[in-house]
């Protein structure tokens, strides 16, 4: 079992990566290695692996251009066990070893229930900048999404000039072609747009914090009461 992260750029420090292995420790049943792809790897606990991130990224196209799109190399690199991205601005509150233990047959992403209308036909979707993937956890094994980073490197010009973000990108090349699965309802949940928001949901996995969708978003360490107390626990 292999978990990975990546922190590059002043945005976040050393404290999320440790707080999220040490929160993965805590829920987490079984043994694991724990990645962390960085520029930086200043005051990381010593038994978090490092990658180093200037190697790690083979698109020569602008970082905001499919932001984030480096999760799929990973899907190229990690083609044997089971294997699960973790954004840093993610708390995980209860356990989740039955969640990645049991076998998916695809890769296996978190679908914005808190933004999707489920009364509605799912398939009307698709247009504009609609967008329900979230990847902050999301679950693969062996070469399961192997093909998805192939897809990208074949088509990388086109897809570079249309998608600003990995999410987008997901949305519409592979989950209406059926390549993706995704958690339950009500596994995850969102700090900021979930209604009502900054509450906490005792019975979810974990709670997403999504600040890169909202500059007025509130941040891990800026969040106030449950959230912040968990997460420093």
């Amino acid at each position: 079992m292999n978990f990975f992260t990546f922190k590059w750029g002043n945005k976040y420090g050393s404290e999320y990566v440790n707080r999220l292995y040490k929160s993965i420790a805590k829920h987490y049943d079984n043994t694991f290695t724990f990645y962390c792809i960085t520029d930086n790897n200043k005051d990381i606990l010593p038994e978090i692996k490092i990658i180093d991130y200037e190697r790690f990224d083979p698109f020569d196209y602008p970082k905001d251009k499919i932001f984030t799109r480096e999760k799929l190399v990973l899907m190229k690199l990690f083609t044997e066990g089971v294997n699960v991205w973790v954004d840093l601005d993610i708390l995980i509150h209860n356990n989740i070893t039955q969640l990645v233990n049991n076998k998916k047959e695809k890769p296996t992403f978190i679908w914005n229930y808190w933004n999707w209308d489920v009364k509605k036909n799912k398939e009307s979707y698709g247009r504009g900048n609609t967008c329900y993937i979230n990847s902050s956890f999301v679950r693969w094994e062996n070469n399961q999404g192997e093909h998805i980073f192939d897809n990208l490197w074949k088509n990388r010009e086109y897809a570079f000039y249309t998608y600003k973000s990995l999410d987008k990108y997901l949305f519409y090349q592979h989950w209406q072609k059926g390549d993706l699965e995704f958690w339950d309802d009500g596994l995850w949940y969102n700090y900021n747009f979930s209604s009502p928001k900054y509450t906490f949901n005792k019975d979810a996995v974990g709670c997403l914090f999504n600040t890169s969708h909202d500059l007025n978003a509130c941040e891990l360490h800026e969040a106030k009461g449950w959230a912040y107390d968990l997460w420093t626990c």
